[in-house]
Formats: structure tokens, C-alpha cells, sequence
């Protein structure tokens, strides 16, 4: 700034915004951003939109305000990267769109057709790091979607996962093998393999050494590793699980601070799985209840489905005949996500 600024001058901007988001500089993340937009439209460089989008919209912004917000940004700088032939930052930009609209929980039949579509345009183009990555996010949707008595996750290495692995191995993406894994044990956990979920999360964090950051994803890692681990310590006693869940949680607490409408429900439910493995029974409901209001306020459908089971599972451990309204709520909420699957995998589960 001090010497004049040029065109390149917003993605440097950009770049470093998204720097000081890795380091949990939230606020001033966000002012560096929002000058590196106003020197973009200032400079009409539009060659550097996708890429100053992905950065800031796709990641910074999403801190501070609703993941659905900053949506139809991420498509903008889609399309212009497609017609000024920025082809890579283009396809990068939407994967940020695709991989957003997940963690925020947008209906899966929707976003199954986005995927196939954006897919296809990653592989004509060429652009196989994307094409890779979308094609893992449809093996996860799919899953969630279609019907099947015995789902066919990605942590259990089916087909299809291991030659996607063996692909973003020898390529040494590292990028794409930790979304292997951190998706690949959201989805275990859903399904209530605990264990496989627990599994892939140790094998992410080996590969996020050899990372120069790791992915946060507005509080989403935590809060699944946070469940994860809590899921864990019920189920072994074991203290390091139980450690790790404290972790988890004081991350959450930090970042409810910064984006509320994105993390408010997350810190409610760990605090409520918490309290239930401590036999604070009493406390425990009322967290649970917020943390179901919460997300269904601020539109997580998903995570209001899995707040619900949850709440379920606590109440029927406990003998309170309440326990069916809650599974009730939560296949509904399955089934208005889109996740079929697991609705019926819910069903199938429950002991009456």
C-alpha cells in the first residue's frame, strides 16, 4: 500500500487474509479481506475474482457470518473464471461452493445433481485435483442418499474408495487424502461406527504433519471430532478420548465468538454429550434441546438431525419414554435433508 497498489495487489490482499484465518485472526482476517474485494472491483481485475473468491468467500467470510451466505459469491466466481479462461481458480472456486453446501447442510438431491454436473466439467477440463475431490463428495452423498441395508462407507475401503486413494496417493495430494478422511469419518460417525470414524481421524491428523495447516471448515472438524471422541470415551473409559473431546470443545468455545450462526449448535451438543457422560442427566436435556433449536434456526438440517438422535439415545439409556419423539424428530429430519440411507438405517436400529 505504501508503494501503490496494481492489479495483483487484491490477491496478494486475498492470500494474505486467508493467511491470518489459518492463525485464527478472525476480525482482522475479515478487514483484510473485504479491502482485498473493494481493490478487486476498484482495479477490475477479473482474472483474479475465482481465486480472491475462494479465499475469501469460501473460507474468511464464512467465519463471521452464515456459510450460506457467501454461496451464491462462490458461483459468481465460478463463472467467471470460466468465461476468462482461469479455468483451474474456476473449478477450484466451485469445489469451495460444493464442499460449503455440505458442511451447511443443503438438501442432498440438489446437491448430488451439482456435484454430477460439476464433476463432468472438472474431467472435460482436465482438472483432475477437483475432479478427485468431487468425485469422493459424491461416493459420501450418494451413501446418504440411496437406500441400502448394509451403506457402503468409505472408511470400510470398498472399491471405489481404493482407487480414489491409490489416485490422490501416487499424486501426493495431500490435500485431497485428508478429505478422504475427514469425510470419510463425518460419514462413519453418522452411521454410528464410532470406531472407523475414530480410526480415520488418527489417520488424518498423521497426514495433517505433513500439512502446513489443517482444515477447520468453520468449527465442522472439531465438532465431529469432538462427537467422535466423546462416542469413544462412553464406549472405552479411555482418558485420552476423553482429553481430546475437551479439546474439541474449548476450540468451539473459541469460535462461537466469531461465527455464532455457524457454531452456536455444535457447542451446544458437545456440551450436552458432554453432561451425558458425566450423569448431569438434567442439564444434559436442556443442552440438547438448545442445540436442536439452534441449528434449526440457523438452517442445519443435518446437524438438527443428528442433535435429535443423539438426544434420543441419551433419554432411552436413561428409560424416559420421551426417547421415540426425539427419533421421530430426527428421521424426519433425515428424510427432509435428503438422507434416506440413513433414515432408514435410524429405523432399522432402534429398539422398538
Amino acid at each position: 500500500l505504501r508503494h501503490g497498489i496494481c492489479k495483483e495487489s487484491c490477491y496478494g490482499m486475498a492470500s494474505f487474509s486467508f493467511l491470518l484465518c489459518q492463525f485464527e485472526y478472525f476480525e482482522a482476517a475479515d478487514h483484510i479481506g473485504r479491502l482485498a474485494v473493494f481493490l478487486l472491483d476498484k482495479c477490475k481485475a477479473e482474472k483474479y475474482r475465482p481465486g480472491i473468491y475462494m479465499l475469501y468467500y469460501g473460507v474468511v467470510r464464512s467465519w463471521n457470518v452464515h456459510i450460506e451466505q457467501n454461496l451464491e459469491y462462490l458461483l459468481r466466481g465460478y463463472h467467471v473464471g470460466m468465461q476468462t479462461g482461469n479455468i483451474e481458480a474456476a473449478l477450484f472456486t466451485i469445489y469451495s461452493y460444493l464442499i460449503n453446501s455440505f458442511t451447511c447442510g443443503r438438501k442432498l438431491v440438489k446437491l448430488k445433481k451439482e456435484l454430477d454436473s460439476f464433476g463432468k466439467k472438472a474431467l472435460e477440463n482436465k482438472q483432475m485435483a477437483v475432479h478427485n475431490l468431487i468425485c469422493l463428495m459424491q461416493l459420501v452423498v450418494s451413501t446418504l442418499l440411496i437406500s441400502n441395508d448394509s451403506p457402503s462407507l468409505i472408511g470400510s475401503q470398498n472399491t471405489e474408495t481404493k482407487v480414489l486413494l491409490e489416485r490422490v496417493t501416487e499424486g501426493k495430494d495431500t490435500f485431497a487424502i485428508c478429505h478422504v478422511y475427514i469425510l470419510g469419518y463425518i460419514e462413519a460417525y453418522i452411521f454410528g461406527e464410532y470406531e472407523l470414524a475414530a480410526n480415520m481421524i488418527e489417520k488424518r491428523q498423521e497426514v495433517e504433519k505433513a500439512m502446513s495447516r489443517r482444515s477447520l471448515y468453520f468449527g465442522m472438524i472439531d465438532f465431529y471430532d469432538g462427537l467422535v471422541f466423546l462416542a469413544m470415551a462412553r464406549k472405552t473409559n479411555d482418558d485420552k478420548w476423553t482429553l481430546g473431546a475437551a479439546k474439541a470443545l474449548s476450540k468451539l468455545e473459541s469460535f462461537v465468538q466469531t461465527g455464532k450462526a455457524n457454531c452456536e449448535h455444535k457447542l451446544f451438543l458437545l456440551q450436552a454429550e458432554t453432561k451425558s457422560l458425566l450423569g448431569e442427566n438434567e442439564n444434559a436435556i436442556s443442552k440438547y434441546d438448545s442445540a436442536i433449536a439452534v441449528a434449526g434456526k440457523n438452517g442445519f438440517i443435518h446437524e438438527q438431525a443428528i442433535a435429535s438422535e443423539r438426544a434420543g439415545d441419551f433419554l432411552l439409556g436413561n428409560g424416559d419414554s420421551r426417547a421415540s419423539q426425539y427419533y421421530g424428530n430426527s428421521n424426519t429430519l433425515y428424510l427432509q435433508w435428503g438422507a434416506q440411507c440413513k433414515a432408514d438405517h435410524l429405523c432399522k436400529n432402534l429398539p422398538f
